[in-house]
């Protein structure tokens, strides 16, 4: 099954890690996180990725990563 995701950005309200480069991100900075265009992505499958990824891969390159 190929659920369809794009990324949104979000501020963090507590410390996560970025899926890419394993950086952490902390609390209250901005990173982007994948959602499902037309179907729930449950938080534990949606991965989540640094402003420096973001800006250094683009978003297609990003969520192609597994595929």
């Amino acid at each position: 099954m190929d659920i369809q995701t794009y990324l949104t950005k979000k501020v963090a309200n507590s410390n996560k890690i970025c899926t890419n480069c394993d950086k952490e991100i902390q609390t209250g900075e901005v990173f982007h996180l994948e959602k499902g265009a037309n179907e729930h992505l449950h938080s534990l499958l949606a991965r989540t990725f640094c402003s420096e990824c973001y800006a250094k891969y683009g978003e297609k390159r990003l969520l192609k990563g597994n595929e």
